[in-house]
């Protein structure tokens, strides 16, 4: 029987742990520590549409030359 209570003492500092870890996590978001990450300026991305538009290039091409990745691309 104290091996059952050993046991289910265990997950229960395993669920207290995680709980305080998900915790402390949504707070640092809260205060502004985890951030998007950067969104890629509008004019490389207005100039690879363009390009992609006068169909001389392929996606693959104009991802290549601009440096702006395909699903974005495709996004817009």
């Amino acid at each position: 029987m104290s091996q059952v209570n050993a046991t289910s003492l265990k997950f229960s500092k395993k669920r207290d742990i995680i709980s305080e870890l998900t915790l402390s996590g949504l707070q640092s978001a809260r205060m502004g520590r985890y951030r998007r990450r950067p969104s890629k300026d509008h004019k490389m991305v207005e100039g690879a549409l363009k390009l992609h538009t006068s169909h001389q290039y392929n996606i693959k091409e104009i991802a290549d030359m601009t440096g702006v990745s395909r699903s974005v691309l495709y996004r817009a």
